[in-house]
C-alpha cells in the first residue's frame, strides 16, 4: 500500500464490492474509463482480474484503490479536490523512484480534460491522440497519450 497525505492507495479486494457498486448505479462517474462496468457481473469480473493480476510476473499494469484516509471510498461527490493529482504524483514516484523505470505514460479520453490537465500538471509531456483505436460503448474511443521519462521526473520533482 502507498499512503500520501490524504490518500491510501491499494490492491482491490473482493470487500470492495459494495463501495463499487455505485459506479454500476452511475455509469457518468466511469464514461471515459476503458472498463465496463454497467453490470454487477462485470464489477465481479473486474475485481477478479484485479485480483489476477497480482500475481502476474513481470507486472505491467496495476489496478488499484484510492481511499480517502479520513472517510475512505470516494466517488463522484470527491471530484475537483485534487485526490487525482495526488495519488497520480504517488504513482509517479512509484514507477520512477521504488520501480526504476525509464518511462511511464498515461492516456485520457479525448474529450475528458480534466485528466489531461491532471497529467499536464503532473510534467507529463502530450505526445499525441491515438485516434478511433478502440470501440468504447457507443463510438470508437480517440486517446490522448502523455508520456514522462525518469530524467524529466527527476527535474519536475526538484522544480
Amino acid at each position: 500500500p502507498i499512503r500520501t497525505k490524504r490518500l491510501l492507495i491499494r490492491e482491490f479486494r473482493a470487500s470492495d464490492r459494495a463501495a463499487l457498486l455505485p459506479i454500476v448505479r452511475d455509469p457518468d462517474q466511469i464514461k471515459h474509463m476503458l472498463l465496463f462496468l454497467d453490470t454487477e457481473e462485470q464489477l465481479d469480473a473486474f475485481l477478479s482480474m484485479a485480483s489476477a493480476s497480482v500475481n502476474t510476473e513481470p507486472r505491467y499494469q496495476w489496478h488499484l484503490a484510492v481511499e480517502d484516509i479520513a472517510s475512505g471510498r470516494f466517488l463522484r461527490e470527491a471530484w475537483g479536490n485534487g485526490y487525482a493529482t495526488e495519488s497520480s504524483a504517488a504513482m509517479l514516484e512509484l514507477g520512477f523512484r521504488r520501480l526504476g523505470y525509464h518511462r511511464l505514460w498515461g492516456k485520457c479520453h479525448v474529450d475528458n480534460a480534466e485528466s489531461a490537465r491532471v497529467m499536464e500538471k503532473l510534467g507529463m509531456t502530450y505526445e499525441g491522440t491515438l485516434r478511433e483505436h478502440v470501440w468504447l460503448r457507443d463510438h470508437f474511443r480517440s486517446s490522448r497519450i502523455y508520456g514522462m521519462l525518469k530524467a524529466e521526473y527527476r527535474v519536475a520533482v526538484t522544480a
